[in-house]
């Protein structure tokens, strides 16, 4: 029997990763993620915007989709298409709504923490700087970002440099 499989686009649950993280058809995504999760899950990844694009959730046969990325046949639980797509629940980037017929996907992937930068090999590292601080620098740049920045400094340089308030009298006392 034919497994079904629905793939849902769910924003990502960290706010910030919404607005700063990659989409999935960003560079970083194979060139970064792709050192943890393997090219067969980038693979899945890269393919489901073309997917929601038609419908979400994304409804079809999980054969068809193994066949379609070079997984051969054969979506079994224990299969090569299987744990492809395990893997990004795994690290976080998916997570599983019914074990092995509906996983909803983030859209957005969040930049390597520290922890996992010093794991992944230097060229990856590499990659990382590269990419991190070009798609940085184009959210900087952004018209529509100009006021967060801006709003982003003035709370930070608050921090460095608190005010202190005094109370009037009748405050102070308690009245």
């Amino acid at each position: 029997m034919e497994t079904n499989l629905e793939l849902h686009a769910r924003p990502h649950p960290d706010a910030r990763v919404r607005r700063l993280g990659f989409d999935l058809t960003h560079p970083y995504v194979e060139q970064c993620w792709g050192s943890v999760i393997g090219p067969s899950s980038v693979a899945i990844l890269r393919r489901l915007p073309v997917l929601w694009s038609e419908q979400e959730p994304a409804q079809l046969p999980a054969d068809a989709l193994a066949r379609t990325l070079g997984l051969g046949p054969g979506a079994g639980a224990h299969g090569r298409f299987n744990r492809a797509l395990d893997r990004p629940a795994q690290f976080h980037l998916a997570e599983w709504i019914e074990p092995e017929t509906a996983i909803a996907v983030y859209t957005e992937v969040a930049p390597f923490s520290d922890r996992r930068l010093a794991r992944v090999p230097e060229w990856t590292r590499e990659a990382h700087e590269r990419l991190l601080g070009a798609h940085l620098d184009r959210i900087a740049n952004a018209r529509d970002y100009r006021p967060q920045v801006t709003e982003i400094t003035a709370r930070l340089d608050r921090f460095e440099r608190p005010t202190t308030r005094t109370l009037p009298p009748s405050k102070a006392l308690g009245r």
